[in-house]
């Protein structure tokens, strides 16, 4: 398979990928922000997973222009699978506080995955095929007070990939909506609480985007849990505490 990771650099993103380069050989294109880490994630895969190919693109995740360029390029080629990770754990307090700092949250952990999110289905339905993930959260299923600055950003991101599933349905694309809770990642470092193993996580969602699922919670008991939330009538949810 030739697989597109945008944002390969995250702890979640290179655990997908060694998930699928364990299992099979595969043409790899890791796409990031930084230069040299990118050149540095590339290089330990491509040692421990000799038998795939491996391949660093570098852009601002912020520039429509740019995104759109690598797209076209990357999209010459066939294209089977494409992950996108970005984002970051936005601080609630500095978002509260600084608006140029909940700005630029809110277009790295929205509106860059919208952007990355449309222009990678327009490729695929032209094409007629592939397979497109896009990282989500939990946190998207219910604003509170805590971390809304956050949730909000991937409740905007469920919203578009519904869209866009409604818009694919019929073709030979197929959309995935990926629901990671607390996962163990330099993100939630410092948070108190239990939190998954990112290898764990990964396995789920790289079996969940072998279905073709809708949506995909890793672990899968958060599917339960945030049905509960969202079933909380307000009047009680706004006394909650969690």
């Amino acid at each position: 398979m030739r697989i597109i990771v945008i944002s390969a650099t995250s702890v979640l993103a290179k655990c997908c990928v060694e998930n699928w380069a364990n299992r099979a050989n595969h043409e790899f294109v890791l796409v990031g922000r930084d230069h040299s880490r990118i050149q540095s994630t590339v290089s330990d895969l491509s040692i421990r997973f000799p038998m795939s190919t491996f391949v660093g693109e570098v852009l601002d995740f912020m520039a429509p222009a740019q995104i759109q360029d690598l797209l076209d390029s990357l999209f010459q080629k066939r294209v089977d699978l494409v992950l996108i990770a970005q984002g970051s754990g936005t601080s609630q307090i500095m978002a509260s506080r600084d608006l140029g700092y909940l700005a630029a949250e809110l277009q790295l952990n929205a509106v860059s995955v919208a952007l990355f999110a449309q222009g990678c289905t327009q490729k695929a339905l032209k094409a007629n095929h592939g397979t497109i993930g896009v990282i989500g959260s939990v946190a998207g299923d219910r604003g509170r007070a805590y971390n809304y600055a956050y949730g909000s950003s991937k409740g905007l991101i469920e919203v578009f990939v519904e869209g866009l599933q409604q818009r694919v349905a019929g073709s030979g694309v197929s959309i995935c909506l990926i629901k990671p809770g607390p996962t163990e990642t330099p993100m939630t470092r410092g948070h108190k609480g239990r939190f998954a193993d990112p290898k764990a996580v990964a396995k789920l969602i790289s079996e969940g985007l072998a279905k073709k699922s809708r949506v995909i919670y890793a672990p899968r008991v958060w599917r339960l849990v945030m049905l509960v939330v969202r079933l909380i009538p307000f009047v009680i949810f706004k006394k909650l505490k969690f």
